[in-house]
C-alpha cells in the first residue's frame, strides 16, 4: 500500500471526484504543487500494477485512469484493510520516529540517499535530522555511526535501544492509550497481532491473580510487543540481569513465554525470560527487589513528618497513607533498582489540579531524598502528591465515608484513592462507592454483579446498555461535579471571603509593556519586600523553586512561590500582562501571582489554593481577570466567578 498518510490521503481525494483541480489539492493538504507532483508519481509507482494510473487532464486536474477494473477493485480492498497500519508522515516529529524505527531495525549501514526515499525528505533534512538527535542518543547510550561510502548506523546494546524506541518513538495520549492501540504502535509492531498479544497477556495474568491497573497493563502490552517484534527481527537481549526469577513465579514466565513462541513463532532466550520478569516487577507489585522494609517505613515517617513540621498538616496517623506510601516507595525503589523510568501521564492535571499537594510533595522529596542513592523524578514526585493530597482530603473532611456506586479508574490505586478522597468530599451523603476496579476488571466483571448498581463513575470512556456511566477526569474538575449532581459544590461566599483577604492592592500590578520573567520577578519581589512581607532568603528560596519544576499551571497562569516557609506574612503578589510573559522553555504566561506564606498559617489557605485551580480551569475568569486594569476589578472578578 501507500508508504505514507499523505498519498493515501492524495488518492482518496482524486479517486471521489471525477476530477480534481491542482489548486484545490495544494490548499487542502497544505502542499505545494511541486510536492504534489511527486507524490503523484509515488503513487502511479504503486498503482501501475494495480490496475490504474492518476493523469492529468490541461487546466482541470487530476483524474483516475482505470485500465483492469478487477485489479483496481482488489486494490481498493486491500487499501482500506492496511489503513490503521499507515503512518502520517505529514510532520517532521512523524518523519523522525519513522526514520529512527527504520534504523533501529537495521543490522548494516543504509545510505542516506536510501533512507531519504524511505523517509520522503531530502538527504540534507535527514543530515539535520541526525544532529539534532545525538544528544538524545547519549542519554540512552547509543551511538549513531555515519560513514560516507556506507552510510548510517545506530550502534549500542539491546535494552538501550528498546528503552529508545519505547520512550522515544511511542507516544501516550492517556484515556486512549489504555483503551486503543495507536497507529503509531501498529506501525511499530506491523509484524504482530496487538490484540491477541492484548488477549494472552491478560488471561496469564488473571488465572495467577496478578493485579495491575490499565496503564500499567497498557505498558505490559507495548513491552511484550516491543520484545516479540525485536526477537522476530532477531534482536535478542543479552542475559545480563543480576536478578534472579523468583521460584514462584518460574513456571508463570516459562508458560507465558511457550504461548508467545507458539502464537508468534519465536524462540525466547534467558534473557527474554527475564526481560518479561523485570517488566512485570516494574508494572505491578509481583515481588520486592529492595527487601529494606523498615528502611521504607522511616522514609516514609520522614515524609509525613516533614511535612507535620513544614506545612502544620498533621497525616501520620492517617493508616490509608501510611500504607500507601509504603506500597509505593516499593516499587519506586523497585523500579529505580532496575534502572527503568515510570513515566506520568497525569503529571499536568496533578500539579493543575492539586497545586498544594504536588508542592507539599516536592519540597518534602526534595529534603528526604537529597542523601539517599536515588533522586526521585517529577513523574514519580507526582504519584507521590497524589498519595498526599488524598490524606489532605482525608484530613479536611474528617473521615471518608463509603458510598453506592462502581468507581473505574485505568491509571492505578494513587489514582483511584485521590478520586475516591475527592468525590467522598462532595457527595459523602449521596453516593456509595461499592468497589474500585480498573478497566480491564469492569469488562470481564460478572453482570450479575451490576444489578444493585445505580450508576458508575469511570475515568475512561466505556459503554453499558443498562447502567448510566458518568465520564470525569481523575481531578474531578468543576464540570464533572455538573455531570455527577446538579447540587455543584462550590467555594462558599465565607470561603471566598477568607481567601480575597490575602491579596492587597498594594501587591498588584497591570503592566502594558514587554518585560523577561526575571525582571517582573524582581518588580513583584520589591514590592513584597517594601510591604515587610518577605526577606532576602525568600528570593532564593522561589528561585531555587523555579529551578526545580515548573510552576507555569497552563498557558496562561503561573505560580511562583518558595520551596520552604519563609515570609513574615501570607500573602500574594499579582502581576497582570497585556504581553505575555516567556516563562519556561516555550510557554508563555500573562496571570503571575507570587505567593508568600507564614509558617503557621497553612492550614488557612487552603481555599485560597481553591481560587488558584479555578483559575486553571475557568477559560472566562481567565479572561476577566487579563481585562482588569485595577486592583477593585480584579477582585470583583474573583468574587463573580468563584461565589
Amino acid at each position: 500500500m501507500f508508504p505514507y498518510y499523505r498519498l493515501n490521503k492524495i488518492f482518496t481525494y482524486i479517486n471521489k471526484r471525477n476530477i480534481s483541480p491542482v489548486k484545490d489539492l495544494c490548499e487542502t493538504l497544505n502542499i505545494t504543487d511541486r510536492t504534489l507532483r511527486t507524490d503523484i508519481q509515488t503513487i502511479n509507482k504503486i498503482l501501475q500494477n494495480n490496475g490504474a494510473t492518476i493523469k492529468i487532464k490541461r487546466k482541470c486536474g487530476y483524474y483516475i485512469d482505470i485500465d483492469d477494473n478487477d485489479k483496481f477493485n482488489i486494490f481498493l480492498i486491500n487499501l482500506s484493510n492496511s489503513e490503521k497500519s499507515n503512518i502520517e508522515l505529514d510532520s517532521t516529529k512523524d518523519r523522525m520516529k519513522y526514520f529512527l524505527n527504520i534504523l533501529l531495525y537495521q543490522n548494516d549501514y543504509i545510505t542516506l540517499d536510501n533512507l531519504a526515499d524511505k523517509v520522503f525528505v531530502t538527504t540534507n533534512t535527514l543530515k539535520n535530522y541526525i544532529k539534532s538527535l545525538n544528544p538524545i542518543f547519549s542519554k540512552y547510550n547509543l551511538e549513531i555511526i555515519n560513514k560516507s561510502n556506507l552510510g548510517v548506523k545506530i550502534i549500542g546494546n539491546e535494552d538501550d535501544k528498546r528503552k529508545f524506541l519505547i520512550e522515544t518513538i511511542l507516544y501516550d495520549n492517556f484515556q486512549n492509550y489504555i483503551t486503543t492501540f495507536s497507529k503509531e504502535e501498529y506501525m511499530l509492531f506491523k509484524d504482530i497481532d496487538l490484540d491477541k498479544l492484548k488477549n494472552i497477556v491478560y488471561k496469564k495474568l488473571k488465572k495467577v491473580n496478578i493485579k495491575i491497573s490499565d496503564y500499567n497493563f497498557k505498558n505490559l502490552i507495548i513491552h511484550f510487543a516491543l520484545m516479540v517484534s525485536r526477537v522476530k527481527n532477531e534482536y535478542y537481549i543479552n542475559n545480563s540481569f543480576n536478578i534472579k526469577i523468583n521460584d514462584s513465579y518460574k513456571s508463570f514466565i516459562d508458560e507465558i513465554s511457550n504461548e508467545l513462541e507458539k502464537t508468534f513463532n519465536i524462540i525466547m532466550s534467558d534473557g527474554e525470560k527475564h526481560y518479561i520478569y523485570l517488566h512485570l516487577i516494574a508494572n505491578s507489585h509481583i515481588d520486592n527487589l529492595i527487601n529494606n522494609d523498615i528502611k521504607i517505613k522511616e522514609i516514609v515517617s520522614e515524609l509525613l513528618n516533614t511535612i507535620y513540621i513544614d506545612y502544620n498538616f498533621d497525616l501520620k496517623n492517617d493508616e490509608i497513607l501510611l500504607n500507601d506510601l509504603f506500597v509505593h516507595f516499593k516499587s519506586i525503589l523497585n523500579t529505580k533498582y532496575l534502572e527503568l523510568n515510570k513515566r506520568n501521564p497525569l503529571l499536568n492535571t496533578i500539579k493543575s489540579n492539586f497545586p498544594l499537594a504536588f508542592d507539599i510533595a516536592l519540597s518534602s522529596v526534595t529534603k528526604i531524598f537529597k542523601n539517599l542513592p536515588y533522586m526521585l523524578t517529577e513523574d514519580e514526585i507526582g504519584y507521590i502528591s497524589l498519595h498526599i493530597g488524598a490524606g489532605l482530603e482525608r484530613c479536611f473532611s474528617g473521615s471518608i465515608k463509603v458510598k453506592n456506586i462502581i468507581l473505574i479508574c485505568g491509571s492505578g490505586q494513587a489514582t483511584s484513592r485521590m478520586l475516591e478522597a475527592r468525590l467522598n468530599i462532595f457527595f459523602k451523603d449521596k453516593i456509595n462507592i461499592i468497589s474500585r476496579m480498573s478497566y480491564n476488571d469492569f469488562i470481564n466483571f460478572p453482570k450479575t454483579d451490576l444489578l444493585n448498581i445505580d450508576f458508575i463513575i469511570s475515568t475512561i470512556p466505556i459503554t453499558l446498555k443498562d447502567i448510566p456511566i458518568v465520564v470525569v477526569n481523575f481531578a474531578l474538575k468543576n464540570e464533572d461535579i455538573e455531570k455527577i449532581s446538579k447540587l455543584l459544590t462550590q467555594i462558599s461566599s465565607n470561603k471566598t471571603k477568607n481567601s480575597i483577604k490575602f491579596f492587597d492592592k498594594d501587591l498588584f500590578l497591570h503592566l502594558d509593556m514587554s518585560i523577561s520573567k526575571n525582571e517582573l520577578l524582581n518588580k513583584m519581589f520589591d514590592l513584597m519586600k517594601k510591604n515587610n512581607i518577605i526577606d532576602d532568603e525568600y528570593i532564593s528560596s522561589v528561585l531555587y523553586r523555579e529551578s526545580l519544576s515548573k510552576t507555569n499551571m497552563n498557558d496562561i497562569f503561573a505560580l511562583p512561590h518558595p520551596i520552604k516557609l519563609c515570609s513574615m506574612q501570607t500573602k500574594v503578589a499579582v502581576a497582570i500582562l497585556d504581553k505575555p510573559v516567556l516563562w519556561n522553555d516555550k510557554s508563555s504566561v500573562q496571570i503571575v501571582f507570587l505567593l508568600a506564606i507564614k509558617q503557621g498559617e497553612q492550614q488557612n489557605i487552603e481555599h485560597l489554593y481553591d481560587i488558584f485551580i479555578e483559575i486553571v480551569n475557568n477559560h472566562n475568569l481567565q479572561q476577566q481577570i487579563l481585562e482588569s486594569y485595577n486592583y477593585e476589578q480584579f477582585i470583583e472578578s474573583l468574587y463573580k466567578n468563584i461565589n
